[in-house]
């Protein structure tokens, strides 16, 4: 994440209220949290549990209905995934094979 911060805050990013629904699915329904400066944050949960909408809808891929996301103090409404990634969200994927004498580090910036 892009490193500089909102004046007088240290939050990052602000996920208020998010609700996303593909018709009559509720995948996320009112989820909250904030992201700090120097801060590590998992999502976890089980199969189904709405992680990966999650993922896309941070990453701009997918338009909750509800919800606002704050990004260093500017609302990422309409964002592209392009966008996004510019100020430094990005997500990587499980996967079994990764580059050989690779750092675990290199291998997630490598698919950034």
């Amino acid at each position: 994440m892009n490193a500089e911060l909102t004046r007088g805050s240290n939050r990052l990013l602000t996920v208020k209220d998010i609700s996303l629904n593909f018709g009559g699915v509720h995948a996320l329904t009112g989820i909250s949290f904030d992201v700090l400066a120097n801060e590590v944050c998992s999502i976890i949960g089980p199969n189904g549990a709405g992680k990966s909408s999650m993922l896309n809808v941070l990453n701009g891929v997918y338009r909750p209905q509800e919800g606002t996301i704050t990004l260093n103090g500017v609302e990422k409404r309409r964002w592209s995934p392009q966008q996004v990634a510019k100020e430094g969200i990005a997500r990587t994927f499980q996967n079994i094979a990764l580059f050989k004498g690779m750092s675990t580090l290199d291998n997630i910036m490598t698919g950034r």
